[in-house]
């Protein structure tokens, strides 16, 4: 049992309808209060095909997103203060074991409800969360795992679907570094301003010693002549290094190298959504800066 961290799980349903009764998963919840505080979860947006299979009208998806949009908000906030409170509502504590089930309890009988939770022991969260969300919700659902998309094409339709591409973020740009040499330049996945710059780049899968140096030489030139004040985000999927565990080591030097790093893992939907939520909130709009 040693070095297994325990959770609780529950598979988040919703009833499209009271009068057919046909109920379909549509997203996964993940509780754990070994060595840190963490919920974990992922729900099918609106526009997915599953839910477009169950929903008729533009009443319907909006009565789904409402809960939807509801039960997301109280799961991110309710690790705000000890007791789990969200404005008016209070339902239970993240940092209880009980957690899970004092949400299971409180939305029983509603169109979006909890299955009752699950204890489970595992080595990592993350795998064991994908895992889950595979088994109950489909493989072809869970968007970050998917081979055929890439680390950028998945965080462009994230920005897009928030709504938030050219509007907060900028996509595909250079900058040039060193401004005496104009012909010297680096392309930048994403960027958005928030008083300072942040940018996205995403981290690609090195399988071979020249493209483990050429990489982590451009990376390193980067960060050696961007303002001190910058953010990198390294955009990957921690899932990808079980099979290429070189990449893993040359990010782990670079996040301890430059205290301006900071790491993006796709797998961990919870930082996805804390990340758009940031931008939405503080990041400038794109078209009241100059991309240089």
């Amino acid at each position: 049992m040693e070095g297994k961290k325990a959770n609780w799980y529950s598979v988040i349903r919703y009833c499209a309808n009271n009068l057919t009764g046909e109920i379909i998963n549509v997203g996964i919840v993940m509780h754990s209060i070994d060595d840190e505080i963490r919920v974990d979860y992922s729900i099918l947006d609106e526009h997915s095909p599953k839910i477009r299979a169950v929903t008729f009208s533009k009443t319907d998806i909006d009565i789904y997103k409402s809960f939807k949009d509801s039960l997301e908000f109280y799961l991110k906030k309710s690790s705000e203060n000890l007791h789990g409170q969200v404005g008016d509502i209070l339902i239970g504590s993240p940092y209880k074991d009980s957690f899970l089930e004092e949400l299971y309890d409180n939305y029983q009988g509603k169109s979006m409800f909890l299955t009752r939770p699950k204890f489970s022991l595992t080595n990592d969260l993350s795998l064991f969360f994908n895992k889950m969300f595979e088994i109950y919700i489909g493989e072809k659902y869970l968007t970050s795992s998917d081979r055929q998309i890439s680390v950028k094409k998945f965080m462009r339709s994230v920005f897009e679907e928030r709504k938030l591409l050219n509007k907060k973020v900028k996509p595909d740009f250079e900058i040039t570094p060193i401004e005496t040499l104009d012909n010297v330049k680096i392309h930048i996945d994403f960027g958005f301003k928030n008083g300072v710059w942040n940018y996205l780049q995403a981290v690609p899968l090195i399988n071979g010693p020249a493209k483990n140096t050429e990489w982590f030489a451009k990376t390193k030139f980067m960060f050696d002549n961007l303002d001190t004040d910058s953010k990198i985000h390294l955009m990957y999927r921690n899932s990808d290094f079980r099979e290429n565990p070189e990449t893993s080591k040359v990010l782990d030097y670079l996040r301890k190298m430059d205290n301006r790093v900071v790491t993006l893992d796709l797998d961990n939907h919870r930082r996805i959504l804390e990340l758009c939520d940031t931008i939405a909130e503080k990041a400038h709009d794109v078209d009241e800066y100059l991309i240089s």
